[in-house]
């Protein structure tokens, strides 16, 4: 890496004409480089910050949840209160929707949650912007598990 000052003194030494294609290109390069710094690039995954989780959940919130194949193995509505607690139901193809009750809190940029009878334990959720401004993709550590919806 060349610090900004190793950078000017080169550039002085480059000759007049060379000089100013090499600012040109540089300049487009900075010019490029500054207008996508606060866009994710396509495909890049971008977890909603501790703010922005506590914004969407600070007066509770309803989300509808599937697998990330849309449904395949279960299907779920799960209510975050503003209090803390959570509740719904999980459906699995063929059965009975099972009701669903814990507690859930704001961890930074991670939703930790309980969810009574199927994961007593603690689990931290990274929910990621994905689709449009009402949808995420949940994931735990580096897996996608669910993606949810809200109106």
């Amino acid at each position: 890496m060349i610090s900004l000052g190793g950078f000017l003194t080169r550039f002085s030494e480059t000759e007049p004409r060379k000089a100013s294609k090499k600012l040109f290109g540089g300049a487009l390069i900075l010019v490029a480089a500054m207008a996508t710094t606060d866009r994710a690039l396509p495909g890049e995954k971008v977890p909603l910050t501790g703010p922005e989780l506590d914004a969407l959940l600070a007066k509770g919130l309803t989300v509808s949840s599937t697998d990330t194949m849309g449904g395949k193995h279960y299907t779920a509505r799960m209510t975050y209160a503003a209090d803390g607690t959570l509740s719904g139901a999980v459906t699995f193809p063929g059965r009975a929707p099972i009701d669903l009750k814990g507690t859930w809190k704001l961890d930074g940029p991670r939703v930790c949650r309980t969810i009574l009878p199927l994961q007593p334990q603690e689990v931290c959720e990274t929910w990621v912007k994905s689709g449009s401004s009402n949808e995420v993709t949940v994931q735990v550590g580096n897996i996608e598990i669910a993606v949810s919806r809200w109106q």
